[in-house]
């Protein structure tokens, strides 16, 4: 648990480091934000579908993050020459992942304020129940945990392996239902969709925001995430052993 301590707050020096990063970080949701919210203002939505809008580019968001900084933690190390000594140290590789999600974590809180800033300057309301929302966040990301497993063996396996996490992301969020409800998708990809935790904690997160009760989204989002984070963690410890057995681990 030291050890997990340690990387976490190692991970969060790096801000102390370059603070501009946290500056561009508050600044660039803006500009994924206002394209939407025009073409919205500019067809004359109404509120239900702009604060709809807003909730699934928030989880997408966090989708996006996690999948970059935990899915492609490994990279950093590899670029830095450093992984073969952290292969060789007590700390496992998930465990140097579960401080890389842990500090995404507290970062996607600090950007999802900033994304709710954008959307009150783009004069959407957002009232909702915020212990319920930021709980459902979390629950949202943990039940993306294998598939962030499941890019970080990918990294092992190929070392760059940006152009497949690329469409991995891209698709997660098209199913997800990130900029309408999946429901609305062609039937096909709809029932592909009933497979991805993503696309319940985005159903679940619009409901809290209508002013409705939580339903069995929430149930279905923790069952599916346990099972992927099973997978993720069994495919991640394959590429491990895939990788040594391959003498490829200083390779990058």
């Amino acid at each position: 648990m030291r050890a997990l301590w340690l990387l976490i707050r190692t991970e969060l020096l790096y801000y102390r480091a370059y603070p501009l990063d946290l500056i561009n970080q508050a600044v660039s949701p803006g500009l994924l934000v206002a394209p939407y919210l025009l073409v919205g203002r500019l067809f004359g939505f109404d509120e239900g579908l702009t604060d709809s809008i807003a909730v699934g580019l928030i989880l997408w968001y966090w989708l996006s993050t996690l999948m970059w900084e935990v899915g492609f933690g490994f990279r950093e190390e590899m670029e830095e020459g450093v992984f073969e000594s952290l292969l060789a140290s007590p700390v496992s590789l998930l465990t140097l992942l579960g401080a890389k999600a842990v500090a995404t974590i507290i970062l996607n809180l600090y950007i999802t304020g900033c994304m709710v800033g954008w959307f009150l300057l783009f004069g959407v309301p957002f009232s909702l129940s915020w212990p319920v929302f930021l709980g459902l966040l979390l629950l949202t990301a943990l039940g993306m945990v294998g598939f962030m497993l499941a890019q970080a063996a990918l990294v092992l396996l190929l070392k760059r392996a940006d152009a497949p996490g690329d469409i991995i992301q891209t698709v997660l969020g098209i199913l997800g239902g990130m900029t309408m409800p999946a429901r609305f998708l062609p039937q096909p990809l709809w029932a592909v969709s009933r497979a991805i935790p993503l696309a319940y904690g985005i159903e679940a997160a619009r409901r809290v925001v209508a002013g409705a009760a939580v339903g069995p989204e929430v149930v279905v989002l923790i069952g599916l995430g346990a099972v992927y984070g099973l997978l993720g963690w069994w495919a991640l410890g394959r590429a491990e052993r895939r990788m040594r057995e391959a003498g490829s681990t200083g390779e990058f």
